[in-house]
């Protein structure tokens, strides 16, 4: 009996910490937060700029989280923001670097 116990909770302590991890992974305040972390290694951000970049990060991953059938408008918004924020330089950089600017994108 103690043995079943055991492994009942056993069990059940490994199903909670995968779904916390599940529930990490999807947080748009930790993806928005990540893919910013990950632009700023690429470009020199100013704080406010980096405000606003994480607002607009955070808006497309809330946005997408609940529509996912919005992904494809919301890429061509995220580039098309980019695409006027940025300097034409700094934008193709941005471009050139396909993993990001995919991140960015979706």
């Amino acid at each position: 009996m103690k043995k079943i116990f055991a492994v009942m909770v056993l069990f059940f302590a490994c199903n909670t910490s995968a779904s916390a991890q599940d529930t990490k992974q999807k947080d748009p305040n930790v993806l928005a937060k990540n893919e910013l972390i990950a632009l700023k290694k690429v470009v020199e951000l100013e704080n406010d700029l980096a405000n606003a970049i994480n607002s607009l990060l955070l808006y497309k991953h809330e946005t997408v989280l609940k529509s996912p059938e919005m992904k494809e408008e919301m890429a061509a918004t995220i580039d098309g923001k980019l695409k006027g924020t940025f300097t034409p330089e700094i934008y193709s950089k941005i471009k050139k670097n396909k993993v990001l600017y995919n991140d960015l994108l979706y």
